[in-house]
C-alpha cells in the first residue's frame, strides 16, 4: 500500500508471536500426534456434509486418491468409514511422518498408503474413482498443468473434490497464523516484503523467504478466474460449486451466508468475496 516499511509498521501491531515455531520445533511436533482417530471421523463426516453438500462418497469398493493431505486426516478418516484402496500424497516430509504414525492406530487392516513427493514430480499409471484437493490447490506451483495431470488421474466417470482458496479473497494471503486481527484482502493491500518481514519475526524466524510463492508448501497467488479457466482448459468441468460454506455452518441464523451467496454469485466480483469454494469436478463431454 506504502511501501515496505510503512506497511510493516501499520501491520505490525496487528500481530502476535503465540504460533511462533522453528522448523526444529516443527519436526519434533511431528513426532506426536496432533489429533485423534475420532476427530479424523469428524473431519471426514464435515468435508461430506458441509463441504460437498452430502455428494462426496464414502464406499470400500472405489479408490481414493488424496493429494496433499497433510497430516492425513481426510484418510485416515475414510479408512476409519471403511474405504480399502486410500492414497495419500504430500510434500512435507514431517506431514508425511506424522500421517503414518496415526495411522498405526487403526485396528482394521486398510490404512492409508502415504507418499512424500511433490506431486508435479509423482508418476502414477493408476486412474481413480475419487481424487481429492483439499487446502492445496493454492500452493500448487504450476495449477494449469496440475489440473491437466489431475484429469489423467480420474476414471471416466469419477469425480475430483477440490477446494480453492483464490489469493484476491479475504484471507487469501494464507498469514493469518500470526495476525489477531483477520485483515481482509492484506495481500493485495499491502507488502509482501514487509508481510514476509513479518512473518519471519512472529511466525518462522528459521524460514528466511521473502516471497509467498517461496514459503514451505508454496503460495501461488492465482485469483479465482484464473482457477476456472484452467479447470476448463484441462478437459474437466464443474459439476457443482460451493462457495464459503463455513458462513453457513456457523452463522447459519445470521445472513451472513446470503450476502456471501450473493456477491460471490458477480463474476466480475466473486473472487474478491470467496474464502473458500469446495468444487466437484468430472471430465467434460
Amino acid at each position: 500500500m506504502f511501501g515496505e516499511t510503512i506497511d510493516y509498521h501499520i501491520l505490525r501491531p496487528f500481530t502476535h508471536g503465540r504460533n511462533r515455531a522453528t522448523e526444529v520445533e516443527l519436526n519434533e511436533r511431528a513426532r506426536y500426534s496432533t489429533y485423534s482417530l475420532e476427530e479424523a471421523s469428524k473431519y471426514l463426516k464435515k468435508v461430506k456434509q458441509v463441504y460437498f453438500g452430502g455428494l462426496f462418497p464414502i464406499d470400500p469398493d472405489i479408490s481414493y486418491l488424496d493429494i496433499g493431505c497433510g497430516m492425513g486426516r481426510l484418510s485416515i478418516g475414510l479408512s476409519l468409514a471403511g474405504a480399502k484402496n486410500v492414497t495419500g500424497i504430500d510434500i512435507i516430509a514431517r506431514n508425511i511422518d506424522e500421517a503414518k504414525n496415526i495411522s498405526e492406530n487403526l485396528t482394521n487392516n486398510s490404512r492409508p498408503d502415504f507418499i512424500h513427493s511433490d506431486v508435479h514430480e509423482w508418476n502414477s499409471d493408476r486412474k481413480f474413482d475419487v481424487v481429492i484437493v483439499l487446502g492445496a490447490m493454492e500452493h500448487i506451483h504450476d495449477p494449469a498443468s496440475f489440473l491437466k495431470m489431475l484429469a489423467r488421474l480420474i476414471k471416466p466417470e469419477g469425480r475430483a473434490f477440490v477446494s480453492f482458496e483464490p489469493f484476491q479473497g479475504p484471507i487469501g494471503d494464507h498469514m493469518s497464523h500470526f495476525f489477531w486481527l483477520p485483515i481482509p484482502w492484506r495481500g493485495i493491500l499491502f507488502s509482501e516484503k514487509a508481510i514476509m518481514r513479518l512473518r519471519r519475526e512472529k511466525f518462522r524466524p528459521t524460514d528466511p523467504v521473502e516471497r509467498y510463492k517461496d514459503v514451505q508448501g508454496g503460495l501461488n497467488q492465482m485469483w479465482y478466474e484464473d482457477y476456472i479457466r484452467y479447470v476448463h482448459e484441462a478437459g474437466l468441468e464443474f459439476v457443482k460449486h460451493n462457495c464459503n460454506p463455513q458462513l453457513r455452518y456457523r452463522f447459519r441464523y445470521l445472513p451472513f451466508h446470503l450476502i456471501s451467496k450473493f456477491l460471490t454469485s458477480i463474476p466480475k466480483i466473486r473472487g474478491f468475496f470467496i474464502v473458500s469454494d469446495y468444487s466437484i469436478l468430472k471430465h467434460g463431454e
